[in-house]
């Protein structure tokens, strides 16, 4: 039996493999066909690059080829889960739902703990969660709104789950330090924890469902609920929104296809066994200095790899709907993701011949640095282009002839591989009455289908350039300043495109000319990446607009399932993100003023620092100074690294309200 299951699981990448190698092949020898004449160092630079990214283009080709097939032999796939444990029994196991947050708004944040609550109350079963928000927000102002919010929150939950809250005081090994200190403290007090990042939203009956899986399941570790991107209006999120609802289920069921019980986790969405993640999941420092040494970034595919070494099973959830997130609501937003997430992933390939490891979490991992590495691979082969016109490789003689139908045939072939798989999930779409009547229709479907592919085309060239970049800095040893995202969707000032994007226009500016002048014909076969980079400005305001986005939602174009059938538990967390937050959260200044001013939020705030450990000393001389600035301006005046300093120690804050309130020129200017 065992041996029936290992060969279940082995068979179906040997067949992955044969044919990503055999395809991988056949385009190096139609390249070979195609450039007979080059010089050998060149011909060996070409064909190492092309390698390179073709396997990439063939392995995702061939993995959406069998998400699609699976989904034919499988027929007509429901919106909703179609495996449902807690049907027929009660989730056991006391869970943790944690939300790590970094200078966040609260009021998203608390919106979608609330409804995540609301929906778990429906389910019957929410006293089997309890939740925590710990933050290692470094703004004082957003820090103080975060327990004003918690405070005026927890009566809502009612005594069936608890919500805690936790500031730790130094934000040591961002995330993944966060959450290891929650083990430390709580972990022993549960079986699991579900790990959310600040934008995340999980119904309730999908939060029950997975905790009923890891009852019935000892082994498994890590259990994925894919998350799909909900709730923006600009039309580059909406392309995005689309695309992973379409498009991802096909890769997501061939990935699982082959992937089985070695798979990943991606960081947010998923439940974790806690004392297995204790006990194996410890994330080591890398040795040495620069972007690729110190604190692991990217620590999910390195837990994952470290829980399935462990012997337990790391599972996607496929089946399951009812996990959601939000995605950057402009490109800059997503290129500054991205850049914090490459040098994360640049550090996986110290780690992807790390002892033990199991060797598909290897591939994973290697896969999460060819996402990145793949920029600089294309940009290399553009780059052979416009050496070859130089002439620096040997002059091309009779074969002329011979050589257009094997550049025809490569370019049709790859273009193939990039596309089939968008044919692939339009047809698994026709094919479900359901997700095709939410999608606007199989015609509006199709035209969203031709929008997003033509923004995915636009917007290849830059992001090619931007992970170049990022690629480049990460091995300079340019480490990356880890910010908070940007939620809100404002637009795109010509300014901020004009100051992220003038050295791609330049650049694809200069290359136009100089192909115009050197070899005029080539530009046709350039125009998709030349023409990306020379509109990068406009196709950037663009991307980022609500009107536009909105206007397509209106035609019923890059509609989903989550837009047209809205789930109750995004219903509430709408109407609860559209409920105006008091005016003193909006007040730059104004919680510290209260604190100052307040006595309860004093205390309540001096309880927090009790509780969770965060009290820390401070210097007298802090103090003074912060006394001196509130006499001299109010609460306001007090510099930020003072007020960060006196929020730590309960007593210096005490101390200072008692100053405020006593002194005549503090109490004049309040």
């Amino acid at each position: 039996m065992d041996q029936n299951r290992r060969w279940s699981a082995l068979w179906p990448r040997f067949v992955l493999a044969a044919l990503t190698v055999i395809t991988t092949a056949v385009g190096v020898w139609a390249l070979m066909l195609a450039h007979p004449d080059s010089g050998p160092i060149a011909q060996c630079v070409r064909l190492t690059l092309f390698a390179a990214l073709f396997v990439w283009i063939a392995f995702s080709f061939w993995t959406a080829t069998a998400g699609f097939l699976r989904r034919l032999l499988r027929g007509s796939t429901p919106l909703e889960p179609h495996t449902k444990l807690s049907r027929s029994a009660a989730p056991r196991g006391r869970t943790a739902i944690l939300v790590p947050v970094y200078n966040e708004s609260p009021h998203r944040v608390f919106a979608g703990l609330r409804a995540i609550y609301e929906s778990l109350q429906t389910t019957g079963h929410a006293g089997v969660f309890d939740f925590f928000v710990l933050s290692d927000t470094t703004d004082p102002e957003i820090w103080l709104q975060e327990e004003w919010t918690w405070a005026r929150l927890t009566p809502a939950f009612n005594g069936a789950s608890q919500v805690y809250y936790r500031h730790r005081p130094k934000n040591i090994e961002r995330k993944a330090g966060n959450i290891a200190d929650f083990c430390e403290r709580w972990g022993s007090m549960y079986e699991y924890m579900v790990v959310l990042d600040a934008d995340s939203v999980m119904s309730g009956e999908t939060l029950v469902e997975m905790v009923c899986r890891m009852d019935a399941d000892p082994q498994l570790g890590i259990l994925q609920a894919p998350p799909m991107p909900v709730n923006r209006q600009s039309l580059f999120a909406r392309c995005q929104q689309f695309a992973s609802r379409v498009y991802g289920p096909v890769f997501l069921e061939g990935f699982t296809w082959w992937a089985q019980t070695d798979g990943n986790y991606w960081g947010h969405n998923a439940i974790l066994r806690i004392d297995a993640f204790i006990k194996h999941c410890g994330l080591p420092k890398l040795s040495g200095s620069g972007a690729l040494a110190g604190e692991i970034l990217s620590h999910d595919f390195v837990e994952a790899a470290f829980m399935r070494r462990a012997g337990y099973k790391v599972c996607i959830a496929d089946d399951l709907e009812g996990s959601y997130e939000e995605c950057p609501p402009n490109m800059i937003a997503y290129a500054q993701r991205d850049q914090r997430w490459c040098q994360g992933n640049m550090q996986h390939l110290r780690l992807v011949f790390g002892c033990g490891m199991h060797p598909v979490s290897r591939l994973h991992m290697g896969m999460g640095a060819m996402s990145y590495l793949s920029s600089p691979l294309w940009m290399a082969s553009i780059l052979m282009t416009f050496v070859s016109l130089l002439g620096v490789e040997a002059a091309s003689a009779p074969v002329g002839e011979a050589r257009w139908p094997w550049s025809a045939t490569l370019f049709a072939g790859t273009m193939a591989m990039l596309f089939l798989p968008k044919l692939w999930s339009y047809l698994v779409l026709l094919r479900d009455r359901r997700l095709r009547i939410a999608c606007g229709g199989a015609r509006k479907a199709a035209l969203s289908m031709l929008v997003e592919m033509t923004v995915s085309v636009a917007v290849a060239p830059i992001m090619m350039v931007f992970h170049t970049t990022f690629v480049i800095y990460t091995f300079l040893g340019k480490k990356v300043q880890w910010s908070a995202q940007e939620r809100d969707e404002q637009g795109l000032a010509i300014g901020a495109a004009l100051q992220a994007h003038w050295k791609q226009t330049v650049g694809g500016l200069s290359a136009a000319l100089f192909t115009y002048a050197v070899a005029p014909e080539m530009l046709l076969w350039l125009s998709p990446v030349l023409g990306g980079l020379i509109l990068s400005i406009p196709i950037s305001v663009m991307l980022s607009s609500v009107r536009i986005g909105q206007a397509l939602a209106r035609r019923g174009l890059l509609a989903t399932p989550d837009e047209t059938e809205v789930p109750l538990v995004l219903k509430r967390h709408r109407h609860l993100l559209a409920l105006t937050p008091a005016k003193e959260l909006t007040d730059g200044r104004g919680m510290f003023r209260r604190v100052l001013a307040d006595p309860a939020f004093l205390a309540l705030h001096r309880s927090i620092l009790r509780a969770t450990d965060g009290d820390r000393p401070i210097d007298p001389l802090t103090v003074r100074a912060a006394e001196r600035q509130l006499l001299a301006g109010g609460p306001a005046r007090v510099a930020l690294e003072h007020r960060k300093a006196i929020l730590s120690n309960s007593e210096a804050l005490k101390n200072l309200h008692f100053f405020a309130w006593t002194s005549t020129r503090g109490e004049e200017r309040e």
